[in-house]
């Protein structure tokens, strides 16, 4: 591979369950990132996806008394939230669009 290519690579139920065994317990997000081998973004932003939320607006927290994750709720958000956006343009078209206006 050449310099600047950037390989995107979605999160499947097997990475939720494993960030959500390693969370369990104690590790930290850079350790999980490393064994996953994904950005440590990545892993902030799963934690906060998989977030158990209560109605009184406060955040579930674990044993270790951080917030609690979930693998499944974090898939079905990320399933919903994918639903949501629509379908994306080509990217020729585009480019196009652009160059005429």
């Amino acid at each position: 591979m050449g310099k600047g290519v950037i390989i995107v690579r979605t999160l499947t139920l097997e990475d939720r369950r494993k960030i959500e065994l390693m969370w369990g317990e104690n590790a930290s997000p850079v350790k999980i990132a490393a064994e996953l081998g994904i950005s440590q973004c990545t892993v902030y932003t799963e934690l906060r996806r998989g977030q158990y939320v209560r109605v009184d607006g406060d955040v579930e927290l674990d044993k270790n008394f951080r917030p609690a994750y979930n693998a499944e709720r974090g898939e079905t958000v990320y399933q919903r939230n994918l639903r949501n956006r629509g379908r994306r343009p080509k990217r020729g078209t585009e480019q196009k669009e652009e160059k005429q206006a």
